[in-house]
């Protein structure tokens, strides 16, 4: 088995790599510290898991996600990250990923995940994701105003609050500047505020950042 462990801190890789191997061998573990490292091995590698932090360096885990599925839908992934449950597992597992744990999860249930997903080939469901789950149904105006955005202005909204400029989020993006300003704007008005200073603290309300 061939997994491609992507995260910037080395500590996060290394006590993966320690978890994989000792509790899951044989495995072949591989390393990439951002986006571009992630797409470039996976244009000359093929893995069996992905475990991806959310925030990277150069881009953030929906956009990477959208990336990596369009070239291969069948690519099972595994998020670790300390971005809050609530914002984005919803999206992520719409998207097809396998499991979302937070980085703060005992060894237990990433243990537990890694065997759902490796030794079952299941989708790894915490309780946290599932009580969320039964709150699907809740009316439109009761929903956080996060779960308005898209997957693309959820993305936007990541960088944005995590100090990217307009023209960094573009280049990462490889979009056009005011594609992004647009998007930006969208932000605003299905969020309700009209500054960057109520954006920052919807962002910290909403636990964006």
């Amino acid at each position: 088995m061939k997994v491609l462990l992507v995260d910037d801190h080395m500590i996060i890789r290394q006590s993966l790599l320690y978890i994989l191997q000792s509790q899951f061998p044989p495995v072949l573990c591989f390393e990439a510290r951002t986006g571009e490292e992630c797409t470039t091995m996976l244009k000359k590698e093929n893995f069996d898991l992905l475990i991806l932090d959310l925030t990277l360096p150069d881009t953030d885990g929906i956009a990477l996600t959208e990336w990596i599925m369009q070239r291969n839908p069948h690519q099972k992934i595994l998020f670790f990250s300390t971005s809050p449950t609530e914002v984005f597992a919803k999206r992520l597992y719409q998207m097809g990923i396998m499991g979302y744990i937070n980085k703060q999860a005992p060894i237990s249930e990433i243990s537990n995940a890694l065997y759902a997903i490796i030794r079952k080939g299941e989708k790894y469901v915490n309780e946290e994701f599932k009580a969320m789950l039964t709150q699907s149904d809740e009316p439109e105006h009761d929903i956080a105003p996060l779960e308005r955005l898209s997957k693309r202005e959820l993305s936007i909204a990541q960088l944005l609050a995590n100090g990217k400029s307009i023209e960094a989020i573009a280049a990462t993006l490889n979009v056009e500047t005011t594609t992004i300003r647009t998007h930006k704007a969208r932000i605003f008005q299905k969020l309700e505020i009209t500054s960057f200073p109520e954006f920052l603290q919807k962002a910290r309300q909403y636990k964006l950042i």
